[in-house]
């Protein structure tokens, strides 16, 4: 994986965080209880960079029936100016929809 799409994941693995959810390791997923896989949610995430905006969205997704769950989206845009500034703009917005949907 390219650095900077490693960045992108930090900083929206730190979004996720600052909401009320926990991330764990894929590899952990065996050791939790029943009752902690019934509250498991899968995260999922896209990024589209557009001259005009650039758009990340995150899909939560039941871990036990594959059905999507809440969808958190955030925009930005500095018109072309800065495509850095856009990403960033952009996962502060998303980090923003995803605390007030998973507010602590």
């Amino acid at each position: 994986m390219p650095p900077e799409l490693v960045q992108y994941q930090i900083q929206l693995y730190d979004a996720i965080e600052q909401s009320r959810l926990t991330i764990i390791n894929q590899y952990r997923i065996s050791d939790l209880t029943q009752e902690e896989h019934s509250s498991l949610l899968l995260a999922k995430f896209g990024v589209a960079i557009r001259q005009e905006e650039t758009v990340v969205t995150v899909n939560f997704i039941d871990f036990n029936t594959d059905r999507p769950l809440v969808s958190c989206q955030g925009a930005y845009s500095t018109l072309g100016i800065s495509a850095s500034s856009d990403i960033k703009g952009a996962l502060k917005r998303v980090g923003e929809q995803i605390s007030k949907t998973f507010n602590k």
